[in-house]
């Protein structure tokens, strides 16, 4: 038993193992995450020479999975869509003939997520009119709003599906007629909508229930990302059924059984060297050099171009560059044993706590004021969504949580003052235990075998995130659509796949990867 302990997962790597794999490639994928190992795969799948460097001792990006003595978390990735029949991620695993090995268990559809308000428990379900229908027996008299909150969700998201993945001359000439509500709403934020219909506060709560998912409250978020996700996650929500490491190890597998092909790991690139319009090769921190005759960067865009060395980027490129990056956030996780956590409302479905309904203010005191007294809270339990053995002892069980948190306070208490640092993850591991204690789980810390707590910087030591974003660029307005960052760069042979040139989420990634691929390869 080791209850108590803080275990903290910013301490330095190992060193980088001895050179042993190829350093020439047709293809160089720099990063492992979820988009590169995308691209790679599909690539190597076509019998080009691929190679992936990455500066972690595993692959996954933020789907990467970490152990602690007889523990596995992953580290960031709770649930995930796209997984059906002909969605995203289905229809990568097969092009790599391995929908059939790699499977998903869908979440409940009766309610795959719960929104806890004050006490009060809301179950989202699959199924945007059972949804509505629900909220509309269960408030009666805001049928109104309601109606007019799903009749826009709708209508939005019937025209991103059939939205073309490029849009010419001829598509924005036609948007009016075809696209009407894109156009009306790609300025708008959701807690716009939430004015414009006069929705209650504790309704606004509900819909965003889900708003740890992009990090932002509603007065901020993009209304088209929200939709997307809603919509996303109502075509069903699914967990890995061998877990997160099990995806990742099929597709960096994938590629390693490739021949000329490799999976190179503890490379990190300093710099990626320019001559002309093109690159000719990759520096690693620790002096090996790789080449190929084309690369892709699942690097955050603006810190690969301040990689580049002897390039000339237009100005209009960098001005695409100028985005804010998405708040990070706290990862809270826990073994337990001795209790089943499903007698406690937890199983095969997430919760998200929230102490009041106004998400705005919370998200305002947690990242500007550092105020953690009443954190929201998301709560995951990967150990109930499927019964494959590989994260626990038998018997035991994992839960997760997670709160939203600035970069900038934990970064500077991490380099100045590392005794503070953990007193202040400590502090807030703390808070966040008595919470569940408090309102799902008594007496949750004597059941405690392990916790570990992680923190914005965390996420940057890790996973090179820059500022310990959790998904990229913050998800406003400005950056989504028209204003995100494209594939293309100034470079005739460099090309981007990430959650910024790109969306994030697993789904968001691997569509990313898809879609790179399908112009490399020149598909329509």
């Amino acid at each position: 038993m080791v209850s108590g302990r803080i275990l903290t997962t910013d301490a330095p790597a190992p060193p980088a193992p001895a050179p042993t794999a190829p350093t020439a490639f047709d293809d160089l994928v720099i990063g492992a995450g979820m988009a590169g190992l995308t691209v790679a795969a599909l690539l190597a799948r076509d019998g080009r020479r691929v190679g992936v460097v990455e500066a972690h001792d595993t692959p996954g990006g933020y789907a990467h999975t970490f152990g602690v003595g007889a523990y596995r978390f992953c580290a960031q990735v709770h649930y995930i869509f796209g997984c059906g029949e002909g969605e995203t991620v289905h229809e990568v695993l097969r092009r790599l003939d391995l929908a059939d090995e790699v499977r998903f268990h869908r979440l409940d559809p009766e309610g795959f997520d719960h929104v806890v308000i004050a006490g009060d428990r809301y179950r989202i379900p699959n199924g945007l009119e059972k949804f509505r229908d629900r909220l509309i027996r269960r408030h009666p008299e805001h049928a109104t709003p309601l109606r007019g909150y799903f009749d826009a969700v709708m209508a939005i998201g019937r025209e991103l599906d059939r939205l073309p993945p490029k849009l010419g001359w001829r598509e924005l000439a036609t948007a009016p007629l075809r696209l009407p509500h894109l156009l009306r709403y790609r300025t708008w934020t959701l807690g716009r909508l939430y004015e414009h219909l006069r929705m209650p506060r504790r309704l606004q709560a509900v819909l965003a229930g889900q708003a740890g998912d992009y990090l932002l409250p509603p007065a901020e978020v993009s209304l088209l990302l929200h939709v997307a996700l809603v919509r996303g996650y109502d075509r069903g929500a699914y967990y890995p059924e061998r877990h997160f490491q099990h995806l990742v190890g099929s597709l960096a597998d994938r590629i390693r059984g490739s021949a000329g092909s490799a999976v190179v790991l503890q490379a990190p690139i300093d710099r990626i060297v320019v001559e002309g319009d093109r690159v000719t090769g990759v520096v690693a921190r620790d002096g090996r050099r790789f080449t190929a005759r084309r690369y892709v960067s699942n690097v955050d865009p603006r810190r690969t171009a301040a990689m580049m060395t002897g390039a000339r980027l237009p100005a209009s490129w960098r001005k695409k560059l100028d985005y804010a990056y998405s708040s990070g956030n706290l990862t809270l996780y826990c073994g337990v044993e001795g209790i089943d956590l499903r007698d406690h409302g937890f199983g095969n479905h997430n919760v998200w706590h929230y102490p009041h309904d106004d998400l705005d203010v919370i998200y305002r005191r947690q990242l500007e004021a550092r105020d953690f007294a009443e954190p929201w809270l998301f709560m995951s339990t990967p150990t109930l969504h499927t019964d494959a053995p590989g994260l626990c002892p038998p018997g035991h069980q994992i839960l997760e949580l997670a709160t939203s948190a600035p970069f900038a306070y934990f970064r500077h208490l991490r380099d100045t003052d590392r005794r503070r640092y953990n007193a202040e993850k400590k502090r807030l591991r703390d808070r966040m235990l008595e919470i569940v204690e408090e309102r799902y789980v008594p007496g949750l810390r004597r059941h405690l075998a392990i916790r570990v707590m992680g923190t914005p910087a965390t996420n940057e030591r890790f996973c090179g995130a820059p500022e310990g974003n959790a998904y990229g660029a913050a998800l406003t307005p400005a950056t989504v659509g028209l204003g995100r960052v494209p594939h293309e760069t100034p470079l005739a042979n460099l090309w981007l796949a990430n959650a910024t040139a790109g969306y994030p989420s697993v789904a968001g990634t691997v569509r990313a990867g898809l879609d790179l691929y399908r112009k490399l390869a020149g598909e329509r």
